[in-house]
């Protein structure tokens, strides 16, 4: 049975509860190497768990279907439409790269693979396109920072990024179990699955951690701008692709989670980014604080109710 319009925003309350106690814990000076630790453990633990689960145990056929099309799909329409925007507003590189950065590349690992869990979206499809969306932003979302801040960009530590991510290693491992189509044991994904929960709980719970609570009157521009592509035209763009591609239902469990992912708020790795090179961290955190909202609590919904899942 799918989830309601009801158990959706049953969803998006707890998960707005659990972001405003990461933003509460932001207070707390004890909660600093507390989430140290919960980062280092959903990065190097959690976060592979679940990619092996969900890969790793699939079919070389349904891993060759249309959930990482998509994802190259949406984000190569943001991204080229928010350059354009970015141009036509004359900013400069360190503003464009905001625009860019926080309109391609969505929350799909914090944000979004937790929300396709709790309105019981399939993880396997869900999993490939954070993956396809995560290592994109990985290797583009580094190099425009490290032009942003007028630093050479580097090939090599580009590469080395991308393949050192313990997600993205995961993924490879797991591809290769597929590939040569030998099966992992049943009690290891037994086990793998037993860290979904905690693991969703501690992402949300980081989230709000992450995004400190700003003025947004300075960044209007900005967050209509992000906006209106994150949470509007990249969902319409991932619907008509739906709708184009062969053999992909609407109610089926790749578009299902390719829509909810491509309405997901920008990625809370783009405010790493920005205070790893000393970019406009107070704007990056707007965006994504009150994006965070928007989408879960006006394009979100109104998906859920206009598609029926």
């Amino acid at each position: 049975m799918n989830p309601t319009l009801e158990d959706y925003l049953r969803t998006a309350i707890l998960t707005l509860v659990l972001l405003g106690a990461g933003i509460a814990l932001q207070r707390v000076k004890a909660a600093k190497p507390v989430f140290r630790v919960i980062n280092l453990v959903v990065i190097w633990v959690m976060l592979p768990a679940i990619v092996f689960s969900s890969i790793a145990y699939q079919s070389l056929t349904r891993i060759l279907g249309a959930a990482v099309p998509l994802a190259f799909l949406g984000l190569g329409v943001c991204f080229i439409l928010s350059m354009a925007v970015a141009r036509a507003m004359r900013l400069d590189k360190k503003a464009s790269t905001a625009i860019v950065l926080n309109a391609s590349f969505m929350n799909v690992t914090y944000l979004g693979l937790p929300i396709v869990y709790a309105l019981g979206g399939d993880l396997g499809p869900a999993s490939l396109y954070a993956m396809a969306i995560g290592i994109t932003h990985l290797t583009f979302g580094v190099a425009m920072a490290t032009s942003a801040a007028g630093k050479k960009v580097s090939l090599r530590s580009i590469v080395l990024g991308v393949l050192t991510f313990p997600a993205a290693f995961t993924l490879i491992v797991a591809l290769l179990f597929v590939g040569f189509r030998a099966l992992p044991p049943t009690d290891m994904k037994i086990a793998l699955d037993y860290l979904a929960k905690p693991s969703f709980f501690l992402m949300l719970l980081f989230v709000g951690y992450k995004i400190p609570p700003i003025n947004p009157r300075k960044y209007l521009s900005s967050l209509a701008t992000v906006g209106i592509i994150r949470s509007l035209i990249c969902p319409i763009v991932t619907y008509l692709c739906i709708m184009a591609l062969p053999g992909i239902e609407i109610g089926g469990p790749t578009a299902k989670a390719a829509l909810i992912m491509a309405a997901m708020p920008p990625a809370v790795f783009n405010m790493v980014i920005a205070n790893k090179f000393k970019l406009n961290l107070k704007l990056y955190g707007a965006l994504v604080f009150y994006l965070t909202l928007v989408s879960l609590f006006l394009a979100l919904p109104l998906m859920v109710f206009l598609l029926g899942f």
